[in-house]
């Protein structure tokens, strides 16, 4: 995302709307549409990216849903795939992965995490996995979707601003290509992770810091007013000593008998 969206703002939450009606749609046209049909879904969705895209938005809205076309897609076409539990290991190694750029304890490009997603899936689409009914589907793809509308929002309040809505769809789409099982563990683990990112992240910190800090203390000394000093007192006449008059008149009597 170009820039940090604000989410007081009503217009930040029209990518979310968009996000669910197009996935739905998606999701009900690769329902009831055959198999070459899907075909012309993949091309519907291309059209819509390339003419309706809007790079600035919160979330990817034609992202989300090519990601969960493709992960339906590769869920279907499993059902021929080579029978073993290596599907355990790949998931597993994509869930440690992924929980541990969630809360933070490593800090690879996404990049790594794109590249780790597509190859997953690679492997993943050569493995067995039972087809399910179509409640059990709809039910993936409507956790997939949630967690992708909803996760961007999330990652704007906690000034996460390099997570994108790739990264969030690598991370997801193990519910839509694991077992039941371990797509349920998963949600939960995620939901873990996104917990404890929460509670240790920049706000948290920040109230954490001023609960922390020391605060100043003004003390205030109550002093009874001391009294104003008394006024300079005009000096007096010393009875005792001579008067200058006199003296002066004496003076000049003695100049004068002198002569």
């Amino acid at each position: 995302m170009h820039y940090p969206p604000d989410l007081s703002l009503a217009s930040s939450y029209i990518p979310a709307c968009l996000c669910i009606l197009k996935c739905a749609l998606a999701f009900i046209l690769f329902i009831f549409s055959p198999v070459r049909g899907w075909i012309g879904l993949c091309c519907l969705l291309l059209v819509d990216r390339i003419l309706w895209n809007q790079p600035g938005a919160v979330l990817d809205v034609n992202a989300v849903a090519v990601a969960l076309v493709g992960g339906l897609m590769v869920m279907h076409t499993r059902a021929d795939g080579l029978h073993t539990v290596a599907h355990l290991a790949v998931a597993g190694v994509w869930a440690l992965f992924s929980a541990l750029q969630i809360v933070g304890l490593t800090r690879l490009h996404r990049a790594y995490e794109v590249l780790l997603g597509a190859c997953a899936v690679t492997v993943l689409s050569c493995l067995y996995q039972a087809p399910e009914r179509a409640e059990f589907l709809g039910l993936r793809a409507f956790a997939f979707v949630v967690a992708n509308t909803t996760l961007p929002y999330i990652a704007v309040m906690m000034q996460q601003y390099e997570i994108d809505t790739y990264v969030n769809a690598c991370r997801t789409l193990l519910v839509l290509l694991c077992e039941l099982e371990v797509a349920c563990g998963w949600v939960v683990a995620y939901m873990l992770c996104i917990g404890y990112q929460i509670r240790s992240g920049p706000a948290a910190k920040r109230k954490h810091d001023a609960s922390s800090e020391p605060q100043a203390v003004v003390v205030v000394h109550s002093k009874s007013p001391s009294p104003p000093p008394p006024p300079p007192s005009t000096p007096r006449a010393d009875p005792s000593a001579p008067d200058e008059a006199a003296l002066l008149r004496e003076a000049l009597a003695s100049r004068r008998g002198a002569r």
